[in-house]
């Protein structure tokens, strides 16, 4: 059976850091790095924009129902960044990308290795009053979004696997 909806009360915006990430720069692993060294345990990704010369962002294909297939696109290399949202809870960070190249947009799920090329430039915004996290769902193999009582005692790095490549790795196991 399907997770049901969710929703956390209580948040209230926190302070907001606004970062630029230069040449070189991973994007998903330099937004973690961040969350975590301005203790922005549960946030949200309010705005960004940019360039990226290497590109890994992946989606579902098909409308099957738990999706089982994913694309992972990884070219062009040299795209704008138009657009970033996402949500960060209990430090990890799950965001998606709308891109561009001179044929047109595209996007999907950030995914590691993605590298700036001139700059982004990123706000962020911590939540107060609300514990987040991200659960397992076994019914879609992905880690879905749950408000949360108290935090289960976590490793020294948070978990950040939450790549739609290793759902459909999980999910290809399971038959």
């Amino acid at each position: 059976m399907a997770a049901g909806r969710m929703i956390a009360r209580g948040a209230r915006g926190g302070k907001v850091v606004v970062v630029r990430l230069g040449y070189g720069d991973l994007l998903l692993e330099s937004l973690q790095e961040i969350c975590r060294a301005q203790k922005i345990r549960n946030g949200v990704i309010l705005t960004g924009f940019g360039s990226l010369t290497d590109v890994s962002v992946t989606g579902v294909l098909g409308p099957a129902f738990p999706p089982r297939r994913f694309y992972n696109r990884r070219s062009p290399r040299g795209v704008e960044i138009l657009a970033i949202a996402g949500v960060i809870a209990d430090y990890h960070v799950h965001a998606h990308l709308v891109l561009c190249d001179k044929k047109g947009a595209f996007g999907g799920h950030l995914e590691p290795g993605c590298r700036v090329l001139s700059l982004a430039e990123i706000a962020l915004m911590r939540l107060d009053g609300v514990k987040l996290a991200r659960r397992l769902d076994p019914t879609t193999g992905q880690k879905l979004l749950q408000a949360v009582r108290t935090y289960v005692r976590r490793p020294e790095r948070p978990d950040q696997e939450g790549s739609l490549l290793a759902v459909q790795r999980r999910l290809a196991r399971r038959r």
